[in-house]
């Protein structure tokens, strides 16, 4: 690992994932997006990344897998290089991002580390940025971005970067299987158009009265993702997984995000062990729950 190369980080920061917990597409809005509303909850699988002070005042980073970008594309970069401009600090960065989690899952991943590079430059460059200014910074670089700023448990409406954090989460276990297949965000509410939407006024009444006991099996089950309808038709195996975590005991299994990772909540660690065991033909498989990275 290059990192090696640099020695011992001034500082390191993990990036988690997330999954969807129902995911209800609503109007198109006049910019292009979608109105949707979700539940978004954050899981102990991550990403970490390592920071090293750079004395020629440059930017650097460096990945473990051929597929992440390393040049200007990286979040991660684009994170550094807005907070310097944006506060006219001087300083330059060494990075090194460790990816766990699959790319283009619908896990957040992209989403996660660049929030993570907000966070962790704030605190390596002496920022002292409030989180609600983090916050702005990072809605500018993703929809998906200012949730893992906060982190946890939030409702999220607008483009999903309106957020109303929840004091709940699912405290079973949880098996997540990422298959080897690869489902485009931009496909997949180009195509979700040819289907009746979400209407705006049902899921309004739902937020209003979200309640207390959300993630109890009667209460989930009445959660869908708005997205399994297009995907699973183009990626059969998808609908396939799906069903096979429920066979295996989930009380509850869903698509995250626009796929292709699906995931299942069991009462027990040893149902979900067997059931990850059993689904490891299908692609990577992770025994997750709630998040607690150090």
């Amino acid at each position: 690992m290059r990192s090696l190369e640099f020695g011992a980080p001034d500082y390191q920061i993990a990036a988690p994932a997330k999954i969807n917990v129902g995911l209800k597409v609503l109007n198109r809005r006049l910019d292009g997006y979608h109105e949707i509303w979700t539940i978004l909850h954050q899981i102990d699988l991550h990403d970490r990344l390592l920071m090293w002070e750079d004395p020629d005042f440059s930017f650097c980073v460096t990945t473990d897998l051929p597929d992440i970008p390393e040049d200007e594309s990286n979040l991660c970069v684009k994170a550094a290089r807005l907070l310097r401009r944006v506060t006219g600090c001087a300083k330059g960065v060494r990075l090194r991002l460790e990816k766990n989690i699959p790319s283009g899952a619908g896990l957040g991943g992209g989403s996660s580390d660049a929030a993570a590079a907000l966070l962790g430059l704030n605190h390596l460059w002496q920022l002292n940025l409030s989180r609600g200014r983090l916050l702005e910074l990072a809605a500018s670089l993703g929809s998906d971005v200012p949730f893992f700023i906060l982190g946890g448990v939030c409702v999220g409406a607008g483009r999903g970067e309106i957020l109303t954090p929840v004091d709940q989460q699912i405290e079973d276990p949880i098996v997540l299987v990422c298959p080897d297949v690869h489902v485009s965000t931009a496909w997949a509410y180009k195509n979700i158009e040819n289907y009746r939407l979400t209407n705006i006024i049902e899921s309004i009444i739902f937020v209003d009265s979200l309640p207390q006991n959300i993630f109890s099996e009667p209460v989930i089950e009445t959660l869908s993702n708005d997205f399994e309808r297009v995907v699973f038709k183009r990626h059969p195996t998808l609908s396939n997984i799906k069903g096979l975590l429920n066979d295996f005991g989930a009380y509850y299994a869903s698509m995250s995000g626009s796929g292709s990772s699906l995931y299942g909540i069991f009462k027990t660690r040893e149902k979900a062990q067997t059931a990850a065991a059993k689904l490891e033909s299908f692609g990577r498989v992770f025994l997750t729950g709630k998040s607690h990275p150090s």
